[in-house]
């Protein structure tokens, strides 16, 4: 008895702590600090970034609300009874959102989704998580004997559609590939793909960053065409009057308008031509193109970091950026001792968030928020320990 006791009390932590990370989500709580939800809970109760991932997609699913915060109905309400009663384990209301999510449970009628969630929330009180798994997948398949359709044949064609957004904030990329132009692009993407258990995204939200960081690789190793007699680059325009009322903006030259956060990461590694405009429209100030960090000077943190040097990353020099740890905007010195090596999302991160970054004993360490260590704990790479 006592040891039933200790399992539905367990099983009550695990439901106030899907509705708190629930909570967080709703409200924003990790955009705020410039972080994304799974490694940022992997963090605080230092758990692997795929069980946080689960953490999350149960509470989305069990504890739903609209943009504005209004909850919704349960989008798996047998579940979320089940759970909230603390007559089932976390880990099988994972395995019932799991197996609803695939590709099968799409193809079903909704009457026969309704029924079938009802069927796993009550199998769920008898059965363990694995047999309960190997359950769903039964009566999936039994649901949908016809399987996916037979592909159709698609014509042979190529287009690709780049439209910024309104509002200047990046944009949108369409198009169609064919059979040899789509096979070159996905090998491209698999080959600088993130594991799931890195980032702690989904798989389209990886393949867009793949897709980024070829894109940026093929600009700084300049193997496009010239540009008007000089190697492709980015112009950061800074817009007079924000800089006057502190808004810190910037506008590339593209028309995307982006954060201070940007600018600063753009200043770390990359060749940017800084151009400062009046309320005319017209330039005041048109500064020259400069590397901040030379190639000797890339080489030398390339060998000392191996790599991202945030703790956990293992992306390779050659994808990564090089960061000053005081901003060179700020006055921060190009010189060894400054400077850090840091793939786009962790440079991103830094950036964007509270995480801080120190040189000890010559070495980068990492020092994480309050809001993920209250002790604030200084981190390194493993190899660095």
């Amino acid at each position: 008895d006592q040891l039933l006791y200790l399992k539905t009390m367990a099983r009550q932590v695990e439901h106030d702590t899907v509705a708190l990370v629930a909570q967080m989500d709703d409200e924003g709580d990790f955009a705020e600090y410039g972080v994304r939800p799974a490694p940022a809970i992997a963090d605080m109760l230092r758990i692997r970034e795929s069980e946080a991932r689960r953490i999350i997609a149960v509470a989305r699913a069990v504890f739903p609300t609209t943009l504005a915060g209004v909850p919704l109905e349960p989008k798996l309400p047998a579940t979320a009874m089940a759970l909230a009663g603390w007559e089932i384990d976390q880990a099988h209301a994972e395995v019932i959102e799991q197996a609803l999510r695939k590709d099968a449970a799409k193809r079903i009628t909704p009457e026969q989704w309704v029924g079938l969630e009802e069927q796993l929330a009550g199998l769920a009180r008898d059965y363990r998580p694995d047999e309960l798994a190997k359950l769903a997948a039964q009566l999936l398949e039994g649901l949908d004997q016809d399987g996916p359709p037979p592909d159709e044949d698609e014509p042979q064609v190529n287009e690709l559609h780049l439209s910024a957004s309104a509002d200047g904030a990046g944009g949108r990329i369409k198009g169609r590939l064919d059979a040899a132009t789509y096979e070159v692009v996905a090998r491209a993407v698999r080959g600088v793909l993130c594991p799931a258990t890195d980032e702690g995204k989904t798989l389209g939200e990886r393949q867009a960053d793949a897709l980024g960081e070829i894109c940026e690789h093929a600009l700084d190793e300049g193997r496009l065409p010239l540009e008007g007699g000089e190697r492709p680059h980015v112009t950061a325009i800074l817009d007079y009057q924000w800089m006057r009322e502190q808004s810190r903006g910037l506008m590339f030259d593209y028309g995307g308008r982006g954060t201070a956060a940007d600018l600063r990461a753009l200043l770390c590694d990359c060749g940017v031509t800084p151009v400062v405009f009046d309320g005319a429209s017209q330039p005041l100030d048109l500064g020259r193109e400069r590397r901040c960090v030379s190639l000797a000077q890339r080489k030398a943190v390339a060998a000392r970091d191996r790599g991202c040097a945030h703790p956990g990353c293992h992306r390779k020099p050659a994808w990564c950026q090089v960061h000053h740890i005081r901003e060179w905007v700020n006055g921060g010195e190009t010189n060894i001792e400054d400077l850090v090596m840091l793939c786009r999302t962790h440079h991103r991160m830094i950036h964007q968030s509270d995480w801080e970054v120190r040189m000890h004993l010559g070495r980068p360490e990492f020092i994480p928020p309050r809001w993920v260590d209250p002790n604030q704990a200084p981190r390194r790479q493993p190899m660095f320990v």
